[in-house]
């Protein structure tokens, strides 16, 4: 990936990841978490940027104020390793996505980021939940040894008691860090930073799943 930094590499992988990992949603239909290749999933490519650039006209979570092309969508949310959530049904419909790359180059790139976005009409079905979970597996798994969200808007109230319910620490916030879309106004919000020590607080990834399968049983 290109960033400030230049490009980035990402750390050596310790283990296979459990997917496809399947889930069930809060309306009895099941969906599953799987890897996106975008050179086998091409035609799904479409649908994803509508997804990303939806989000980033609402203005009010993610920094970006433009929309992205087929290229700058690639460079930012398929840059490394990215992850879909489909219905398990003839539809395949697309629930949610996110991603999972470097937050910092070279001595610092086990320090891992995510980006996630759920399909509107999804809001409300656990889906967000399962990423996050699936997220807390797959990361230590790709060879990060901790994760850290620099941007999480105040004003995301749902992404917010997510990660404080999963055991997150806040590191600290950033005054005014957003100029974002609020009650059909702009103005400027504080953002807060999100760690997670996968080291320190170390799961083991099978157990991450089995809760996942008993709750969807």
């Amino acid at each position: 990936m290109s960033t400030a930094y230049g490009a980035i590499s990402k750390p050596v992988a310790r283990g296979e990841l459990p997917l496809p990992l399947d889930i069930a949603l809060k309306d009895g239909s099941w969906a599953s978490v799987t890897s996106f290749d975008p050179a086998e999933d091409v035609d799904l490519l479409p649908n994803l940027r509508r997804l990303m650039n939806a989000e980033i006209a609402a203005g009010n979570t993610y920094p970006q104020e433009e929309l992205l092309s087929e290229e700058a969508f690639a460079q930012y949310f398929l840059s490394n390793d990215a992850f879909i959530v489909r219905r398990r049904d003839k539809s395949g419909e697309v629930l949610g996505m996110f991603y999972v790359k470097p937050n910092f180059p070279g001595r610092c790139s086990h320090i891992c980021n995510g980006g996630f976005i759920t399909a509107e009409p999804a809001r409300g079905l656990g889906v967000g939940r399962a990423m996050a979970k699936a997220f807390l597996t797959i990361a230590p798994l790709l060879g990060y040894r901790a994760s850290m969200f620099n941007l999480v808007f105040k004003n995301n109230t749902a992404s917010v008691a997510l990660w404080r319910s999963l055991g997150f620490k806040e590191i600290g916030v950033i005054p005014k860090a957003g100029r974002l879309r609020v009650d059909d106004r702009e103005e400027y919000v504080d953002a807060i930073m999100f760690h997670y020590d996968f080291m320190g607080r170390e799961r083991n990834a099978k157990q991450i799943v089995n809760e996942m399968e008993a709750t969807a049983a």
